[in-house]
């Protein structure tokens, strides 16, 4: 029997201080603005496919080239190894840099 008095007391003061609130912000309320269509770019803009819009566009136009000149094998190969160097590279690098420290 206490705890619900208790219970009643709390959330009448929680429906007090929430109607406070929502009148002290009432006022402070932004404007609401109105949807504004948007605007599509001219055709010309989106001219060139997908692939050629993303942020990897030069490692694509890398990757066709290398595969027209060298062939599929020797550019996989090539890419393998310098991603491989690359990564041996920087290991031996933190492993170096850690001992330092």
């Amino acid at each position: 029997m206490k705890h619900a008095v208790q219970q009643e007391m709390i959330l009448a003061r929680m429906a007090e201080s929430r109607a406070e609130l929502v009148a002290a912000h009432a006022l402070d309320e932004p404007v609401r603005i109105a949807r504004v269509p948007r605007v599509r770019p001219p055709a010309s803009a989106n001219a060139a496919p997908w692939f050629l819009r993303t942020p990897n566009a030069e490692l694509i136009a890398l990757a066709l080239v290398g595969v027209a000149i060298l062939g599929l094998r020797r550019t996989v190969q090539t890419a393998v190894g310098a991603g491989l160097s690359a990564s041996t590279h920087r290991a031996f690098g933190d492993f170096l840099n850690a001992l330092r420290e």
